[in-house]
């Protein structure tokens, strides 16, 4: 791990004087751009730095999203090598939550409580708060009706004030995470699973998703766009959906998530088995016949390479029977999500230690594997970083000299607010 560390400062370094030297007589504005790139080196060394210097189970540990007991103090469930195994993510339900903001934002500081002090970076805190009857804060937070309901009966400006209310209500009780919205568009091949937790139309679904998407990220909670590419009638808590399009259906599963990424931290890719009604004829029949979770044709090709997104890419739940019971257990799950670019893995289990030794195992063998696996460690401290559960703090230093970078927990945990909190409870109640 040292001498990772060691080459990456190298490579900085190196990189940072062939920018400068490149000309004789740089612009100005050359010099700024030069500066900027080798800063970004410089910050991605400390990402790196930070990741290596983790233990093995708490780096492997940052991809998981999982489900967890209790609702008054947090203790973790399992252990490995006689350590608490700790997930990097926790995603609360409702019997986690109480019916007092104050109880639950003290068992949500309880949760960061635990993960330090057994040396373990704080995980980023989820929870589904779709509206309607996904509506795991139903107690708690202001009433927040279904996806439908909205785009029916609400304006665009009170959509904007219900969801930015939300937002601001949830912060406070400590969530970093918002497993919404449904940017699916309504179609007869989805309708009656997804019900009222789709927008509707294309044109609802572009207008009051961007609402939900800019409301709940400008005000400090991160959005996960659900569920890429899409969905059949075919529940994937039981059943494999899958959905056959043409090219003139194409974009209306596609426009949603190509015009809204863009504005989120995230996405999470459906279980279907989602293909043209013509497989392509190019050596890649293969990639149409595999879950979207795990295939690096919808990963990899279209949300990374053709959406250009670089946030976070989640998988659905790998517990759901639509893979168990259709030749991906949690144990191939697990790689396969990896390999193809998934960088979080939810589990509705509340033990992934199995898992986990499973993709540590998978990592010593094979090189390719652990280079994804460090991949989407890197992608998960990125975010913490981003919504100030990690910070990257920088040592001054001379003007023309590239500073250095580390990253580390953020000291500060903000207190609750409950004025505030009732100010925006009734702000949220239209």
């Amino acid at each position: 791990m040292k001498n990772q560390n060691l080459s990456l400062s190298l490579i900085v370094c190196l990189v940072c004087a062939l920018l400068f030297s490149c000309k004789k007589n740089p612009s100005a504005e050359e010099i700024a751009r030069q500066k900027a790139e080798a800063i970004e080196l410089a910050k991605e060394a400390a990402v790196s730095e930070y990741v290596s210097s983790l233990s093995t189970e708490a780096k492997i540990s940052q991809i998981f999203l999982v489900n967890i007991e209790g609702n008054s103090k947090y203790s973790a469930v399992e252990q490995f090598n006689g350590k608490p195994l700790v997930p990097g993510g926790v995603l609360l339900f409702s019997y986690n939550i109480s019916n007092d903001p104050l109880e639950t934002y003290d068992y949500i500081k309880s949760i960061r409580d635990f993960y330090l002090q057994n040396d373990n970076p704080p995980p980023f805190v989820a929870v589904d708060q779709e509206g309607g009857y996904v509506n795991r804060l139903r107690n708690l937070t202001s009433p927040l009706v279904s996806q439908k309901m909205v785009a029916d009966t609400l304006s665009l400006e009170n959509a904007e004030k219900l969801y930015s209310s939300q937002a601001r209500q949830m912060k406070n009780l400590g969530f970093h995470l918002n497993l919404a919205p449904v940017v699916e568009v309504e179609t007869d091949e989805n309708k009656d699973f997804l019900d009222t937790r789709s927008f509707g139309s294309l044109e609802k679904v572009l207008s009051y998703g961007k609402i939900a998407v800019e409301a709940y990220e400008k005000n400090g909670i991160a959005t996960v766009l659900k569920h890429f590419p899409g969905n059949s009638n075919a529940d994937p808590h039981v059943g494999l959906p899958k959905i056959t399009f043409s090219d003139s259906e194409k974009e209306k599963y596609f426009t949603p998530f190509r015009k809204l990424l863009p504005l989120s931290s995230a996405i999470l890719m459906s279980h279907a088995i989602m293909k043209p009604e013509i497989t392509e004829n190019d050596g890649n029949v293969e990639k149409y016949e595999l879950p979207a979770c795990f295939s690096t044709h919808w990963i990899q090709n279209t949300v990374k390479s053709e959406f250009g997104f670089s946030g976070l890419v989640f998988s659905d739940d790998i517990f759901m029977g639509a893979l168990a019971k259709n030749g991906y257990p949690p144990e191939i799950a697990s790689v396969k999500a990896i390999e193809s670019g998934i960088d979080v893995i939810m589990l509705s289990e509340k033990k992934f230690g199995s898992v986990l030794e499973i993709l540590s195992k998978k990592a010593g063998e094979d090189e390719k594997f652990s280079n994804e696996l460090d991949r989407a460690v890197k992608n998960v401290i990125r975010f913490k970083i981003k919504f100030g559960i990690l910070e990257m703090t920088e040592n001054p230093v001379p003007e023309n000299e590239i500073p250095a970078f580390k990253v580390q927990v953020k000291p500060d945990y903000a207190e609750f607010d409950l004025k505030k909190f009732d100010e925006d409870y009734k702000a949220g109640s239209l």
